[in-house]
């Protein structure tokens, strides 16, 4: 953030929010036409390095950037009738206090507006801004395309490719938190979350190599892994220990029986079974959410890629000039995208880029 503003930003008395995510509003008044709001607003958060996140006819979202452009604020102003303008801001994180900080965003992002109303209006910026947010935001010189990128040939999903990499991931991971947890101790969480990224990365490659973006069918098989990595992982603990004590006369059902009957000792609190139960269950809960977490990224952003951009234009083109849903498969199919499941492509891809743009929202 520029010198000037840290100043600006450091006359602005605090005023305290408890709350387990502390928030704070003010509103004030402009007397800049009601066009102009909104692009001095934008102007207003570029000045000031906040990333927008959304924005509308009313209003505009954005988040700011704290120590290693962690965000710890989001900031939502509102255009409301006869010039007022009311400034949200909102703790991202549960810190129950604020301690002043985002009184200290409104406040700013309100003096900033301030002083460049009056700079910009002066200067005739504010026209100029006004003039490229209209350009910027309607489709008047959008050049409808003569004709589109074919769709590209695609095979069904590949099940086979499926079944046996998911198989032996889940093996493999099972294996790596075995030895880990014998060789080493069991971190809880630490070996959950890099199984889960580990798992979801690697499945994720293969689920887009074969072709499949069913997310209900992938998340019945990320369960099935979960499973398999769960006994892999209790099977291989178990072999390990009697590679250390081979004089002990067990099998795996006696060892299980024998870890379920001792239960969970954290230091000196012993939890007995139902510790160890919930133990466990925490570790599936982890690796299977943070699995399925990172395979919809890299499921969402195959189904983007897939669609060459001239398309996904094109047919955001036609939404916006209200066309219903039927007009626009229609439109998608003089333009060579002639089957369904080619037009549900497309569709499918609009609705992934809408979901990233409501979870940079969140």
């Amino acid at each position: 953030m520029k010198i000037e503003f840290e100043n600006l930003q450091r006359n602005i008395k605090r005023k305290y929010s408890f709350k387990f995510r502390p928030e704070f509003s003010e509103s004030f008044k402009t007397e800049i036409k009601d066009s102009e709001i909104i692009p001095l607003i934008l102007e207003v958060f570029e000045q000031l390095e906040w990333p927008v996140v959304y924005r509308d006819d009313q209003s505009v979202e954005a988040k700011r950037k704290g120590d290693w452009n962690k965000l710890t604020e989001k900031i939502t102003v509102t255009k409301n009738a006869f010039g007022k303008i009311e400034v949200y801001s909102k703790s991202i994180e549960g810190n129950f206090i604020d301690f002043g900080k985002n009184s200290k965003r409104t406040g700013l992002f309100i003096a900033v507006f301030k002083k460049l109303a009056i700079e910009y209006q002066s200067s005739g910026q504010l026209t100029e801004l006004q003039t490229e947010f209209e350009k910027e935001n309607n489709w008047d010189d959008y050049e409808i395309p003569l004709e589109l990128p074919k769709p590209k040939a695609t095979a069904p999903p590949n099940m086979t490719l499926i079944s046996i990499s998911a198989f032996v991931i889940a093996i493999l991971f099972g294996v790596l938190m075995a030895y880990l947890t014998v060789q080493f101790t069991h971190v809880i969480i630490i070996y959950e979350v890099g199984a889960g990224i580990g798992m979801g990365y690697i499945f994720g490659q293969v689920l887009k190599k074969a072709n499949c973006t069913d997310f209900e069918f992938i998340q019945k098989v990320i369960i099935g892994m979960v499973a398999v990595l769960f006994l892999t992982n209790q099977y291989i603990q178990f072999q390990l220990i009697l590679a250390d004590y081979n004089y002990l006369e067990l099998d795996f059902l006696k060892f299980m029986k024998a870890r379920w009957e001792s239960g969970l000792t954290i230091e000196n609190l012993e939890t007995g079974w139902i510790g160890l139960v919930l133990s466990w269950a925490i570790q599936l809960f982890f690796i299977y959410h943070i699995a399925m977490f990172k395979i919809s990224l890299l499921i969402a952003k195959y189904i983007i890629d897939k669609i060459p951009g001239q398309v996904i234009e094109y047919t955001m083109y036609l939404f916006e000039m209200e066309k219903s849903e039927s007009e626009v498969r229609a439109a998608l199919a003089l333009k060579g995208w002639k089957k369904k499941t080619d037009q549900d492509d497309v569709f499918e891809a609009l609705a992934e880029i809408n979901g990233f743009h409501e979870m940079r929202r969140e």
